[in-house]
């Protein structure tokens, strides 16, 4: 046996060791590297039905559904399009998923612009969904507020019919570039259909930091050793 071929394979020996003991004692690692991945990322497809299930029971939408329109983001300051719809939709926004109930507004022209989004979570993630474990690193992003607009890190969560302010996801995710569309079919489903995409490039440089334990957002949300960084008094886990 060559003694190159003895340490190609005590080199892969030591490279599995190390994966599994990451595996076993780095989950936090692992987790914070998922969530800087995921924060680069706005993927979204929605479904506005002709007939809408509600609490109060069945409600007609109507022959022409509300979701129709076309609206581009070029960073927090260049807006064109308008756009309208209701639906429900899977998404992940950032390092929050779910399944939710999303109504949203949004018209604007260059650096003006208008945007309203209340949604409702059907099924998310712990950051898509307050009263969880999360609540502690939620507190700590809205604390993380930036001297001149005042405005959180970041936001995930949208669950209130109002205006959004500028920055609405956070000051960390303003280079967000995006598309979203909605298109009406009233003819034979009397349906509508949309879809969104975006990308944030400072998320990016900010994923292949945390590969390397920079954390230059200060938004970890996991202890290497796997334990909560912002814990609530009674939750520790």
């Amino acid at each position: 046996m060559s003694a190159s071929y003895r340490r190609s394979r005590a080199g892969l020996l030591l490279a599995l060791v190390g994966i599994g003991l990451l595996g076993a004692s780095g989950c936090g690692y692992l987790k914070n590297v998922r969530d800087d991945a995921m924060d680069c990322l706005i993927l979204g497809v929605g479904y506005t039905p002709a007939v809408a299930p509600t609490a109060d029971g069945n409600k007609a939408v109507g022959f022409l559904p509300p979701s129709i329109g076309a609206y581009v983001e070029l960073t927090e300051f260049l807006h064109f399009g308008a756009l309208f719809k209701g639906s429900a939709d899977l998404e992940i926004d950032r390092r929050a998923a779910g399944a939710v109930v999303d109504v949203r507004t949004k018209f604007g022209l260059g650096p003006l612009h208008h945007i309203k989004v209340k949604q409702h979570v059907i099924m998310g993630n712990a950051y898509k969904t307050e009263e969880n474990q999360m609540d502690g690193w939620r507190e700590h992003m809205r604390g993380l507020r930036d001297p001149i607009f005042r405005r959180p890190a970041k936001e995930l969560i949208f669950d209130k019919s109002r205006p959004l302010r500028f920055l609405h996801r956070g000051w960390q995710d303003w280079e967000v570039i995006s598309l979203e569309v909605a298109i009406p079919e009233p003819f034979i489903l009397h349906s509508g259909f949309n879809f969104r995409v975006g990308i944030d490039p400072s998320q990016i440089f900010d994923f292949v930091m945390g590969l390397v334990c920079i954390d230059i957002y200060d938004d970890n949300a996991y202890r290497f050793s796997g334990k909560l960084q912002h814990a609530e008094d009674g939750d520790k886990r």
